[in-house]
């Protein structure tokens, strides 16, 4: 049984099949069959085959035929609803709703991200997507995002002991490879570059920067700030350049830098650190919070799979003039 037909943005089309379809009679209750139930929701094949689609025509035509990509696919899938079905469990439980004022301001500040509604509304038919499948997946982000924030509101700081620790356990996250502190004057032409070295003489690299660079970094005097080695595979010789003043050409246009600090290969000081060893800690924590929060999820659900069913579907992909 063809189930879909859905043109993929690589120039494919990719049709779903039922192998286990039988007479076509039976088509209609096959699409309608649950693959996956989480309490009182429900994945239809048809739903799970949409779904199923849309994903696989963002691979290749080779890709998308992989067995190993559509079972990965197919199980993200199973994955994602049951992830979705429990957060819409626990949120109603807990009273966390998106009223639908909040639901049309979000609507209309992404909604602003397209030049015109007939971009917006093809951006949409190109995902296969009707608008208030759009506006229904926009309302489960918002209350995704209520839910992760009322699991977090537990967690807490970091302390100064915590983070030293993690200072002290993770020292080689925290190395600086060598650096320089560097000025600059990019134009477009070899012939402004001399000019600008030989008015160096008598003028700033800052005051040149601001008349003459073409680089945004110019109404900050040319001030590109610290480089580490490796960072930039152009401005790598200037570690090793004798002269603090150095012309060098990149897809940019022709610099004039001036190194005006180096710094040898060091660690980060703490202090400095501290904000990300904060947000690393936190990670951590929000991440053991959320899975204990998913296991006491899925303990308390009833949780059922037709892997039968799911593996009855198979892919075949066809160029559009096939």
């Amino acid at each position: 049984m063809r189930l879909l037909k859905s043109p993929a943005m690589t120039g494919l089309f990719i049709f779903l099949t039922f192998a286990l379809a039988g007479c076509p009679s039976n088509h209609k209750k096959l699409s309608v069959k649950p693959v996956q139930k989480v309490n009182d929701h429900v994945l239809t094949t048809k739903d799970f085959a949409n779904q199923l689609a849309r994903r696989l025509k963002n691979f290749d035509a080779l890709a998308a035929k992989d067995p190993n990509n559509i079972m990965r696919v197919k199980e993200d899938i199973l994955r994602d609803f049951l992830v979705r079905s429990l957060t819409q469990d626990w949120a109603r439980a807990q009273k966390i709703i998106v009223t639908e004022d909040e639901l049309d301001l979000e609507v209309e500040k992404l909604r602003k991200n397209y030049p015109d509604d007939l971009s917006f509304r093809r951006s949409l038919a190109q995902e296969n997507m009707s608008f208030s499948e759009w506006r229904d997946q926009l309302r489960y982000v918002l209350i995704e995002k209520e839910v992760f924030k009322k699991i977090n509101e537990k967690i807490k700081e970091p302390t100064d002991t915590e983070i030293r620790r993690y200072y002290d356990e993770n020292k080689d996250r925290f190395k600086r490879k060598e650096r320089i502190y560097i000025r600059q004057v990019v134009v477009d032409e070899e012939a402004k570059a001399d000019t600008i070295k030989t008015d160096l003489r008598r003028q700033s690299m800052a005051e040149l920067a601001k008349k003459y660079s073409i680089t945004p970094e110019a109404k900050d005097g040319g001030a590109v700030g610290w480089i580490e080695k490796g960072s930039v595979d152009y401005f790598d010789p200037l570690f090793s350049a004798g002269s603090s003043v150095q012309t060098i050409k990149s897809p940019f246009g022709v610099h004039v830098i001036k190194v005006e600090k180096k710094s040898p290969p060091s660690h980060i000081p703490l202090e400095e650190a501290k904000p990300q060893i904060i947000r690393s800690l936190r990670a951590q924590r929000e991440q053991a919070e959320y899975i204990a929060w998913l296991d006491a999820q899925l303990r308390s659900s009833k949780v059922l799979k037709d892997y039968e069913l799911m593996n009855s579907i198979t892919v075949d992909t066809r160029g559009i003039n096939d």
